[in-house]
């Protein structure tokens, strides 16, 4: 599965987009995903530096592929508190995406426009604002990459 409910964490409290991005790694290094968790991290920046994940609506999908990444993985966070993401923007909603470099296809993509199109309908926003049972969340991002 790309995600499990143990890279699913609500009300996660951080002062910073760096550190929620590092939050969310740990995530996905915990569950053996990661061979080089300063490698996937490192991808991640040189991705928000080109240009800032956030997607609107209070949400972001950094995402890195990479050599770093052994096995695909998405990990999620609600913030208790908004961040700034941008000069423009601070967010609440942070789902990461992590994908090995060898990877065949376009997997990530798949994942990127699944969580954005679900992002554009008020009632699954409705639904992350205020879910408070994990096990919803992990019913909520049921992503399909075949």
């Amino acid at each position: 599965n790309l995600i499990t409910k143990d890279m699913i964490l609500l009300n996660l409290e951080t002062e910073d987009k760096q550190e929620t991005i590092d939050a969310l790694a740990k995530l996905i290094e915990k569950q053996g995903r990661l061979n080089n968790f300063d490698g996937f991290i490192k991808q991640v920046n040189i991705r928000e530096d080109q240009f800032p994940t956030s997607v609107g609506f209070d949400v972001a999908i950094p995402h890195g592929k990479c050599d770093s990444v052994d096995t695909a993985a998405l990990a999620f966070a609600r913030l208790k508190n908004k961040v700034k993401w941008s000069e423009e923007e601070e967010l609440k909603y942070i789902f990461i995406i992590a994908v090995p470099e060898k990877e065949d296809g376009d997997k990530h993509l798949k994942s990127l426009a699944q969580i954005s199109r679900r992002i554009m309908r008020e009632e699954f926003r409705e639904r992350l604002e205020n879910v408070q049972d994990i096990n919803e969340v992990l019913e909520m991002l049921d992503i399909d990459t075949n």
